[in-house]
């Protein structure tokens, strides 16, 4: 007697229980066990498996697949396309336009008329179009619309705020700006011209522009509520540009470097024989030469002398430039001297393996090859000349036990 606990048969011969356990039931049965669901009988299944069946037969027949409606949305367009391109090539043929083509009702099919339509619209729309389409104004009346808007904020005036708050001095409207809308002001100890800043910052928001990223609103309020939500409460001051825009405001004259002298070292002799003198026939150019040498002393003598000494330039500080023509010399990371200590010289004096010739190392590998194997040899004989039994692995002794 054979059985299947999942289905609760029985069986007479173990072939029977076999192909019963390779049907679909079967199967279907251990898939509702493991889903901890009954198993159903064998009439269930089969009603089951007609339902399935059915629908799987008419599914195709109600409803499309994505890929063969997106392929029959395709073919529809393209049978569009060949019916206007059909209607302009007639047009060009009798030479009309493809409005005025306007095919016989009873030969056109629903999807000419369709594609036909909007050819027809097309040029009234377009005569509509260019009725209603009003002329842009000029530039004359943007700028003057623009004049028109602007808002007067001096230089005591905040250029944020959304109610406007004015302050009795040009300080405590900086102490305001900085503490309220953490505006800084770049470079602010060579700032000559405070008040002139001020002025321009506020022009531009009077005109509605964004102090930070140019951002241009209808109105001032426009402008500070922009700056307000975005944070644009800044100067820019990083590109070369931004720096330029701001520039007459400053004074960096101070940090400029003092004016320095090139001379060529060739060019500087030490004049040793004060005595000599150069006599011509003109005593203005006497004098004239004597100018010229004073003038060359005192550039000689001054603080702020470079001299030129081939590709380099020795500053007055003793530093030495040199030309990039060598800077691959002047790249170059030379290791420092290694410095021995004592025992470390005497090793390196007693080795004399790194004094060999190429054949005397050849000669060493094969010494050394020849050892090796002349120890592998011995270590082989030790072995089979090792009388102990009990040095096996799970060797057990019996006179032991």
């Amino acid at each position: 007697m054979f059985t299947c606990n999942t289905c609760t048969l029985t069986f007479d011969e173990s072939a029977e229980q076999r192909d019963h356990m390779r049907g679909d039931w079967h199967r279907y049965n251990l898939k509702r066990k493991v889903a901890q669901l009954p198993a159903i009988s064998e009439a269930q299944f089969n009603e089951k498996v007609a339902v399935m069946n059915k629908a799987t037969e008419e599914t195709p027949k109600t409803r499309a697949s994505k890929k063969e409606e997106r392929q029959r949305k395709r073919e529809e367009l393209q049978e569009k396309k060949r019916q206007i391109l059909e209607i302009a090539r007639k047009a060009m043929a009798e030479g009309k336009s493809p409005a005025e083509v306007t095919p016989k009702p009873t030969e056109q099919s629903p999807a000419e008329s369709e594609a036909a339509q909007p050819t027809e619209q097309a040029k009234p729309e377009d005569d509509t179009k260019e009725a209603a389409a009003p002329e842009g104004p000029t530039e004359e009346e943007i700028i003057s619309l623009k004049l028109k808007n602007k808002v007067d904020i001096p230089p005591t005036t905040c250029l944020f705020c959304k109610k406007t708050r004015n302050f009795e001095t040009i300080d405590e409207n900086l102490e305001h700006l900085w503490k309220a809308h953490n505006l800084y002001i770049p470079e602010r100890k060579y700032l000559v011209d405070v008040e002139g800043l001020l002025n321009y910052l506020g022009e531009k928001v009077g005109f509605g522009f964004c102090i930070a990223c140019g951002y241009q609103g209808r109105t001032c309020e426009a402008a500070r509520e922009h700056m307000l939500s975005k944070r644009h409460m800044r100067i820019p001051y990083e590109t070369e540009d931004e720096k330029l825009e701001i520039s007459q405001f400053y004074d960096f004259s101070s940090t400029y470097a003092p004016r320095t002298t090139i001379v060529n070292a060739e060019d500087v002799v030490a004049d040793d024989d004060g005595d000599w003198e150069d006599v011509s026939g003109d005593e203005d150019d006497d004098e004239g030469d004597d100018d010229d040498e004073e003038e060359d002393e005192e550039l000689l003598t001054g603080d702020d002398i470079i001299y030129r000494h081939g590709n380099s330039l020795v500053l007055p500080s003793g530093q030495v430039l040199g030309h990039r023509s060598n800077q691959r010399y002047y790249r170059q990371s030379l290791a420092p001297e290694r410095i021995l200590t004592e025992g470390q010289g005497t090793v390196i004096a007693a080795e004399t393996r790194h004094m060999l010739t190429v054949p005397e190392r050849q000669a060493l590998q094969e010494s050394k090859r020849a050892w090796a194997k002349q120890k592998k040899r011995e270590d082989v004989n030790d072995r089979r000349a090792a009388k102990f039994v009990n040095n096996q692995p799970y060797y057990r002794d019996q006179l032991l036990q």
